[in-house]
């Protein structure tokens, strides 16, 4: 045939068009699918690292096992996949197009010979009228029917399911679309994580792989966060009520749950991960008999001495030093500035450090005279870890494993069936043969054959 001839005559087409390198690349992307199941990806695998000789470390690294499903060879054989199923598309289409498009005559030769005795029926009535109600029936079980008289008798071609030489470019088409969305979502997409504490909000977030950090355009903002634990100790629940704002205002609230994901502007929100962090730090501040009680996050600020010095929380941990809780706090009065930090727990430290505060400063928690500093506590809070993505390919894939999944019902669930008759005078009676070919699935067409045979003995007079 034509198409042999020119992919003969073409190697490159040849090659391309090859069944055994549709295998072999299908064979090398689903080892690289277990590589990447098995070796961490992106973030995880840095801890990973860690753990690996250096040089092992390196090759890994080198071969680009890290970040797999964005490495130029993995993109290579995904590209040589999509070249690879078009062309073989291209090459067998002309042939699919012949059988769909081809009528084979109802009365050639051979066609009706040989066929077993269920099969050769003889009726009283007239050729007429037995090709009158045998057409009927043609019409009801197949719908396509074509007749074609002679002097001798009358014909009938029945068929239906001639799309099923279609099944596999569908595969195909689904095949390409999925990876059209991939590479929509790869380039135009993004996933990244962001942490957000209890009360507080955020408008940017940190892109996996360590690509930097990129503004949403609006803020998330987590009004309440709620952990539950089993009696051992593990998470049983975790849930974040977040509210989303864009110029201030709230757009939208939502709660956010494991495998509960919430959507804003197209961006999905995952509830990945929690934790706890120091909140409020509580300080008693003393002048004189006078004492104050100020509550205040690391970033927040507050006045003393009538307005004139402004207090701020600069840092707040929860084990400085492993010397305890302890808050850096700065004072600004005018064109005087200073900072140190209070510790909770400072007798004990300079009970066992004797003389602490006079040799570093910074730990003296009375550097602004009068006023002497004091940490009560502080109370810790915590923060919801969120996984952000937004892949508009997704749309894309599902259409694409649509068609997928249809390709495969039409390859492998249909079948071209066609049902031959032929009706002529024999013996003073009407003879009916019936005959059959199909592509695939020979049993459903013989059941359909016996159907039919069925309803013309029930309808014989």
């Amino acid at each position: 045939m034509q198409e042999k001839t020119n992919s003969s005559k073409n190697p490159v087409w040849s090659f391309f068009s090859s069944v055994r390198l549709t295998l072999f690349l299908l064979i090398l992307i689903a080892l690289a699918a277990v590589l990447g199941t098995v070796i961490p990806q992106q973030d995880a695998a840095r801890e990973a690292v860690q753990k690996l000789p250096p040089a092992l470390a390196g090759v890994l690294n080198v071969l680009q096992l890290y970040d797999l499903y964005h490495s130029t060879w993995f993109l290579l054989l995904m590209a040589l996949l999509t070249v690879n199923l078009v062309v073989c598309s291209l090459n067998r289409l002309p042939a699919s197009l012949r059988l769909y498009r081809r009528q084979p005559e109802p009365d050639r030769p051979g066609l009706y010979e040989e066929l077993p005795p269920e099969r050769v029926l003889t009726a009283e009535g007239s050729p007429e009228n037995e090709a009158a109600r045998m057409e009927q029936i043609l019409k009801k079980a197949f719908g396509n029917t074509e007749a074609k008289k002679t002097d001798q008798a009358a014909y009938f071609r029945a068929h239906k399911g001639a799309w099923s030489y279609f099944g596999v470019y569908v595969i195909h088409a689904g095949v390409l679309v999925i990876i059209l969305g991939a590479v929509i979502g790869s380039i135009l997409g993004f996933d990244g994580y962001v942490n957000i504490p209890e009360g507080g909000s955020a408008d940017r977030i940190e892109l996996r792989g360590g690509k930097g950090v990129m503004e949403l355009g609006f803020d998330v903002k987590c009004d309440d966060f709620n952990v539950e634990f089993y009696d051992s100790g593990m998470p049983k629940l975790y849930r974040s009520d977040l509210s989303f704002l864009k110029g201030g205002e709230i757009r939208a609230k939502g709660v956010l749950m494991v495998n509960h994901p919430l959507e804003f502007e197209g961006i999905r929100f995952y509830q990945s991960s929690y934790g706890s962090v120091p909140g409020e730090a509580v300080l008693k501040i003393t002048k004189k008999d006078e004492q104050v009680v100020e509550r205040a996050r690391q970033g927040e600020s507050f006045t003393i001495d009538g307005g004139k010095a402004k207090v701020e929380i600069l840092r707040i941990e929860g084990n400085l030093m492993r010397m305890g809780p302890a808050a850096k706090v700065g004072i600004t009065a005018g064109d005087k500035a200073l900072s140190f930090w209070v510790f909770k727990f400072i007798d004990a430290i300079e009970e066992q450090n004797p003389g602490i505060t006079k040799q570093i400063p910074q730990f003296n928690a009375g550097l602004y005279r009068p006023y002497w500093f004091a940490l009560d506590g502080i109370e810790t809070s915590f923060y919801t870890g969120l996984k952000v993505t937004r892949d508009p390919g997704v749309p894309v894939v599902g259409v694409g494993a649509f068609l997928l999944v249809a390709g495969f019902l039409l390859t492998f669930f249909s079948s071209h069936r066609q049902v031959f008759v032929r009706l002529d005078k024999k013996h003073g009676k009407t003879r009916v043969c019936i005959a059959g070919r199909c592509n695939r699935d020979p049993v459903k067409l013989d059941r359909e054959i016996e159907r039919i045979i069925g309803s013309y003995k029930g309808t014989t007079s």
